[in-house]
């Protein structure tokens, strides 16, 4: 995870006069020496820039902005880009990337928005509190051929030591490795949120999607309402990765809220020392895409020493496994993570999570304590009501002596009350929703949808007499947005699943 940026190259660089002057493209095309020009209704950077500590570049206008091959775009001033509708950063060849936008410790005041970064070795944020806002990084690679042969730059399409960088409303698609990346020895605390991460790691090597390491100590590290997909075409492409593998500094605190994340090798894992984790009201589903269960398809998995942290209000199910611990060295200090307990007097740590569906190899695994640790996990729901079944999805110390126990007493039977009637065949769409919904149903009659939010609380109870041609709308009224489980009841039958609602 260390950002291996080398910025030696062969261009001559251009680099503004560090006059506090604040530049057009026009203008900065002017004073460039052909460094930067102009052809046709695109821009064209030729060679290796840099905008002095002093300087600005405010670009508000729509333009595509075409770099040449290993050119890097050096910016220690400030880049501010905000226009109606983008500014794409782009390659003259998309064979042949160019380098990076890297913003150094003195570019804090930079902020992008609209802004399009492609056919690069992506964006470096080395000490800046850069913000971005609905921002794309897309198909950004992580080796560049140089006259000196291929070398490795990095392996994110964004990198960032040392700051605490605000993400938001940003779209990461195809790049070739992590789209978020920190190192594992500079302490970086960023606020990820209301993000989309689909088919990274397209060089499908051991990376999540976002890949974070140490932060900074009093500044949480936030995750929050972001869609992280992956596929099979992709199946060693991790979803969430939080790490210390170092294990030095303070307490990395970190919260992951309110994220749907499917179909990758596993869901969230936290790995190392030294962490105190909140994992919250996440839809954690299906991240079982590479078929080899012992190297991943963990929901949520924490492995090493020294962490502690709350998981509730989580739904965890069709993955490999549903929760996995794992105390790995010699420190005496375990994985105290609780995933409920009712004498708590934190107002997180409350269980409700449900973990059904879970397993590989005809064995259904929802939780599997790997560990010494005695754990807490009261007042969940695992999908039946009968405590023989709950002890028999759980692996620890009734299993094997060494591990420890798992405290699953009590566990809630969950919201739906007809989880034993007959499959109706329902479509719900769109989702995520927004005022109402779609139900195609297989025939006409009376038609009632409940929700739940996350806690098991009932939110909405709507009925339709008549549906036409097995097709209803259904208003959602003034419902929270969030992550909820519907029922669907026609006939006596019954369909399940999870809505978004926006």
């Amino acid at each position: 995870m260390l950002l291996g940026l080398s910025l030696s190259h062969s261009f001559a660089q251009f680099q503004t006069a560090g006059t506090s002057r604040r530049y057009t493209l026009a203008q900065l095309a002017a004073a460039s020496g052909g460094a930067v020009s102009q052809a046709g209704t695109a821009w064209q950077i030729n060679d290796t820039i840099r905008l002095a500590a002093t300087d600005t570049l405010s670009i508000t206008t729509n333009e595509t902005i075409q770099v040449a091959p290993l050119a890097l775009l050096y910016i220690d001033g400030t880049l501010l880009v905000n226009p109606p509708d983008s500014v794409k950063f782009t390659a003259q060849n998309t064979a042949a990337p160019w380098h990076t936008m890297s913003f150094s410790a003195t570019a804090g005041a930079s902020r992008l928005r609209k802004t399009v970064v492609e056919y690069s070795a992506g964006v470096r944020i080395n000490g800046a509190n850069l913000q971005l806002t609905d921002c794309v990084f897309r198909r950004n690679v992580a080796t560049l051929t140089t006259p000196a042969g291929v070398r490795s730059i990095g392996n994110g399409a964004i990198s960032m030591s040392g700051n605490r960088a605000v993400v938001e409303r940003c779209r990461f698609v195809r790049n070739s490795r992590s789209a978020i990346i920190s190192p594992a020895n500079i302490a970086t605390s960023p606020i990820i949120r209301n993000c989309v991460f689909l088919l990274n790691n397209t060089e499908n090597g051991n990376y999540p999607q976002i890949n974070l390491g140490p932060g900074i100590v009093g500044q949480t590290i936030l995750i929050e309402r972001n869609l992280v997909v992956g596929s099979l075409a992709t199946n060693m492409a991790g979803g969430i990765g939080l790490s210390n593998l170092l294990g030095g500094g303070g307490v990395t605190r970190a919260e992951v809220r309110g994220n749907i994340i499917r179909n990758n090798r596993y869901g969230i894992t936290v790995t190392g020392a030294n962490y105190n984790t909140l994992i919250t009201r996440n839809l954690i589903q299906d991240n079982n895409n590479n078929p080899n269960a012992n190297t991943g398809g963990s929901g949520i998995n924490f492995t090493g020493n020294s962490q502690t942290g709350v998981v509730s209000r989580n739904l965890i199910s069709g993955n490999l496994w549903g929760v996995t611990v794992l105390k790995s060295g010699t420190s005496p200090n375990g994985l105290l993570i609780s995933f409920g307990d009712l004498s708590s007097t934190d107002s997180t740590n409350v269980g409700l999570n449900r973990l059904v569906n879970n397993g590989n190899g005809g064995t259904v695994y929802d939780f599997y304590n790997n560990g010494p640790d005695d754990l807490k996990a009261e007042n969940n729901d695992w999908g039946t009501a009968v405590a023989a079944d709950v002890e028999a999805h759980i692996v620890h110390r009734p299993d094997i002596a060494t591990l420890g126990f798992v405290d699953y007493l009590p566990f809630r039977t969950g919201p739906l009350a007809s989880r034993n009637a007959p499959a109706l065949q329902a479509e719900l769409y769109p989702n995520p929703a927004r005022g109402q919904v779609s139900l195609q149903l297989p025939g006409a009659g009376p038609v009632t949808l409940t929700l739940h939010d996350v806690t098991g609380r009932e939110v909405l109870h709507t009925s339709q007499q008549t549906v036409a041609a097995g097709r209803v709308i259904l208003p959602l009224g003034a419902i929270k947005p969030g992550l909820h489980l519907y029922q669907v009841t026609q006939n006596g039958r019954v369909a399940t699943g999870h809505l978004v609602v926006e």
